[in-house]
């Protein structure tokens, strides 16, 4: 308790605003912000730990994305076991399809990454706060495969709940419509308790 100051000033704490940024920079780059990016990458004993941090990262979002595209494709090609889901609507095969591809794509950008950190130093991180479009590039580069899995995650989500809702069990769409309200209703309570 010593180290929690006596007077909190809430008017001192970032805006919700700058607060939701700096979470998104964090979960998608690996840090809260391109400035403290280079910060870092000035410092010789936190650089080769962030990026190895950040490579570590990347190979686990790549093999997600390997997981989730075996996943797809075996959606796609097998007939439905069951009458649980109805899988001859072409809606999930939509949406299997362009989770498949955002998984390809996240495995694609995830091989770029890691390929990039292993040649990206110091230098690199200044330049692209000098340009615009180096820094915008950079942001891209090292957000894509993670953005592109949650996109991926969140097609084949959509696309195993319409085959859900397009099959003709009651109770397992009323289910799965709790579980979804469930989901949000957590996703509030995290975002209304961090921001």
């Amino acid at each position: 308790m010593a180290d929690v100051p006596i007077e909190f000033n809430r008017r001192d704490a970032p805006s919700a605003v700058a607060r939701l940024q700096q979470s998104a920079f964090l979960i998608l780059v690996g840090a809260p912000s391109l400035e403290l990016l280079h910060q870092i990458s000035e410092n010789k004993e936190r650089w080769p730990q962030l990026k190895q941090l950040l490579t570590d990262r990347t190979t686990n979002v790549t093999v997600v994305g390997a997981l989730l595209v075996a996943s797809c494709a075996s959606f796609i090609t097998t007939p439905p076991p069951t009458d649980i889901s109805s899988w001859h609507p072409q809606f999930p095969y939509v949406c299997m399809l362009g989770a498949y591809g955002c998984a390809m794509l996240s495995i694609v950008f995830g091989f770029i990454q890691i390929l990039f950190l292993g040649i990206i130093g110091p230098g690199d991180i200044k330049a692209a706060q000098t340009s615009t479009s180096k820094s915008v590039a950079l942001f891209m580069l090292l957000m894509m495969p993670l953005a592109l899995l949650l996109l991926s995650a969140c097609c084949a989500g959509v696309g195993y709940m319409g085959a859900i809702w397009l099959g003709n069990v009651l109770w397992l769409k009323v289910f799965m419509s709790a579980g979804y309200a469930v989901l949000l209703f957590i996703l509030f309570l995290i975002m209304a308790a961090l921001y």
